[in-house]
């Protein structure tokens, strides 16, 4: 649930950017973010570009880096949590076995 809560946040801010064209440097804009969390992630892998006046703009190629890092990250996750799941069902099944 909290992946779905920030992925919503992401793409709000993204939104957000895109709306006020704010994707090259010379048309950055002040940003007041609603969850301060997710801007920071965000500028911190580089996919918002803070121009050191207080105004922001986005980066569309660290955006899809920052993406697939995403992605990367949730995949390593399921096949982990998959992994969990199979030795928990095959420890059950032997069990029951005995």
């Amino acid at each position: 649930m909290r992946g779905f809560i920030l992925g919503r946040s992401r793409r709000r801010i993204i939104s957000d950017f895109v709306a006020a064209k704010a994707t090259a440097a010379d048309r950055a804009i002040a940003y007041d973010a609603q969850d301060l969390r997710t801007f920071r992630r965000l500028c911190s892998f580089g996919a918002i570009v803070d121009d050191g006046a207080g105004r922001y703009h986005l980066d569309a190629r660290k955006l899809g880096a920052f993406r697939g890092a995403v992605r990367r990250r949730a995949a390593v996750i399921a096949a982990a949590s998959g992994v969990v799941a199979s030795a928990a069902a095959a420890a059950t099944v032997f069990a029951l076995a005995e």
